[in-house]
């Protein structure tokens, strides 16, 4: 579904509730952001190839657990080049190459993107923020209704997480692109459920 002017959405129901939503930015380069999993791959290309996406030059995850990055290997194979933050592979069950060193700004095409480090749901996690649409790639910082990414898991922590959702609050923020469920819109609510977020993980 395309989202934006250059950026595409394909949130996922019950069917692959297992596997996370993915975002593209095709700006005369493709870059895929968290392609899911083996499951939900088949029914991702048929949706790209639907709306004319075809080759993906880059793929980047906002973190390494399975349901985010398992069909990163089938986009390698095609030659896309992987990026995220080498502070997942600690934690992570993969060994993808490391192709792209992501700092703290990349373009695709004429496409700007914001790199943020957000470490609370795993050490590594990345929000990929877009300044021309005013939207955040949150990955599972955050989801509908400001319930906060799991900090149960190996590799979480609470305190780590409750500074990234503070410094999300940093941004000019229309739309959150999260992991899971779906796209929250509205910079007031946003920034009022994002306060209350922040305040209950800090109890």
């Amino acid at each position: 579904m395309k989202l934006f002017d250059k950026v595409y959405a394909y949130t996922w129901g019950k069917a692959f509730r297992d596997s996370s939503n993915c975002y593209i930015i095709a700006d005369e380069e493709f870059t895929v952001i968290d392609p899911g999993t083996f499951k939900s791959y088949t029914n991702l290309r048929g949706l790209m190839r639907n709306d004319g996406l075809k080759d993906v030059n880059y793929v980047f995850n906002t973190h390494l657990h399975r349901d985010h990055c398992e069909s990163n290997v089938l986009f390698a194979e095609n030659g896309a080049l992987l990026g995220f933050d080498a502070r997942e592979l600690s934690v992570s069950q993969y060994r993808f190459n490391l192709d792209i060193k992501l700092g703290k700004r990349f373009v695709v095409g004429n496409t700007e993107i914001e790199i943020l480090r957000t470490p609370g749901h795993s050490p590594g996690s990345l929000t990929f923020y877009l300044p021309e649409y005013s939207a955040a790639i949150t990955g599972d910082l955050i989801f509908e209704n400001g319930v906060p990414g799991r900090f149960d898991v190996y590799g979480s922590d609470k305190k780590e997480l409750a500074k990234s959702i503070e410094k999300l609050r940093l941004l000019d923020v229309e739309y959150i692109l999260p992991g899971h469920g779906r796209i929250m819109q509205g910079r007031e609510g946003i920034d009022a459920m994002l306060e209350a977020t922040a305040e209950v993980l800090l109890i």
